[in-house]
């Protein structure tokens, strides 16, 4: 996968990488790498990593990130028609504007706002 010039991918717990990478798979993304307790995603030019957290408590997580796309309502109104728990979070932050965020089977918190 050729990468921008600079780029921070957020890399995040998980208590069953085999339920995320299912989870994740479901909203479009696709294995990149794969290592001991560790799985790399990718959906388009955003990338994920996921860890294996032993113990991990997803009631306790604070871990998430922000994701810019193309088009969030679009993502949002597929995902929660399909049963997804999307959250409405409209408003901006200092990181941007955000239109939803979902929240994945670990607790990770995914923000999803417009490509500036």
């Amino acid at each position: 996968m050729p990468l921008a010039t600079e780029t921070a991918v957020p890399i995040l717990p998980s208590a069953d990488l085999r339920r995320a990478e299912a989870f994740y798979r479901y909203l479009g993304f696709r294995v990149v790498g794969r290592g001991e307790g560790y799985l790399q995603l990718a959906r388009g030019d955003i990338e994920l990593h996921l860890y294996l957290a032993p113990g991990h408590d997803p009631l306790t997580n604070s871990a998430g990130c922000y994701l810019r796309v193309a088009d969030p309502a679009r993502l949002r109104d597929a995902w929660c028609t399909d049963g997804i728990n999307c959250l409405d979070v409209p408003g901006s932050g200092p990181f941007g504007e955000t239109l939803f965020a979902l929240v994945d089977p670990d607790g990770n918190t995914l923000r999803y706002g417009l490509v500036e």
